[in-house]
This record gives C-alpha cells, structure tokens and sequence, in this order.
C-alpha cells in the first residue's frame, strides 16, 4: 500500500488516536489478557514506551478500543502487537491502527515493517494481506497454545511503494 492509500483509512468515527500512557495500562492489560493467550504484561509495555517504540492508542470517550506497539530499528520496523477490544472489532479499529504504524515506519524512513502472526489467526493475515503484507516466511511452534502445546507463526513484510528491493 502506498503512503498516501494507509493516509486515507481514516480513524473510526467518534474515535480518537493518541500515543499510549501509563495511566492506560490497566485497561491495555484487560485488553490483552482478553485477546492473548500469552499476553504481555506491563512491563513489557513499560519497556516499550521507555525505549520509543510507537504506541498508538484509539478511544472512545475513555474507553481503549484498541492499540499496537512498533518497534523502529534501522531501515525496518516490527509490529510487536496490534490488539483490539472485543467490542470493537470488526469496525475498521484494527485497519486504522495498522495504517497509523505504517505510516509512523514512514515518518522514521523504515521502508519495511515485519510481523509474526498465528498460523490459525486467519482474520489478522487478511488483513494484512489487504494491507500490503505479504507472507515471507514461518516460525515453527512460536506461539504457546492451552494445553502445552505449540503453533506456527507466519513472518509476514511490508514495504514501502519504491523500496521493494530494500529486504
């Protein structure tokens, strides 16, 4: 997708985007624990926010409806985690704050930004996939799952129009 296609997805209606603070975390963790059956945990996202990674957060009033972590390195970026609440998904909170990280690996002129995601989580590789990702490898047994065992993650890349040799 190119820049100025992510700047066209417009936050929901009636939502609003800022970074993530502190005073989030309780609802972020309730969130998390909701969505992951490994959730990180606040100090995970204690780190992120001291090393500058980018933490968008979308609300409603104060309500968290969803947010993501970006951590920038050197001429590429990784999208470490993109939740969104239950009650919001479904409704354009999830494509918004992929196009917002996107467009922050832009700002920081890294033309690529890397995920991992669940092999059985098929509803975030179409999204992706409609984001421009593309499916550039596996991680075999990566995620825990209930009873011990373990799943496959896909390494998935996106790129910026005109980088496409940058990998």
């Amino acid at each position: 997708m190119k820049a100025l296609e992510l700047d066209a997805i417009a936050c929901p209606t009636g939502l609003v985007l800022r970074p993530m603070l502190e005073s989030d975390l309780p609802q972020v963790l309730a969130i998390e624990r909701d969505a992951h059956f490994t959730p990180w945990g606040e100090q995970a996202f204690l780190d992120a926010m001291s090393t500058g990674d980018v933490l968008p957060i979308v609300l409603d009033g104060n309500e968290i409806a969803g947010y993501g972590v970006l951590k920038v390195l050197w001429r590429e970026a990784e999208l470490l985690n993109l939740s969104v609440a239950k009650s919001w998904r479904r409704r354009g909170v999830g494509r918004f704050l992929v196009a917002e990280l996107l467009q922050s690996a832009s700002r920081y002129n890294t033309p690529q930004v890397f995920l991992e995601v669940r092999e059985s989580n098929v509803g975030a590789q179409t999204l992706y996939r409609q984001m421009g990702f593309e499916i550039v490898g596996a991680r075999k047994a990566y995620y825990a799952c209930p009873g011990g065992s373990r799943e496959n993650a896909w390494v998935m890349r996106w790129q910026e129009e005109g980088n496409k040799h940058a990998a």
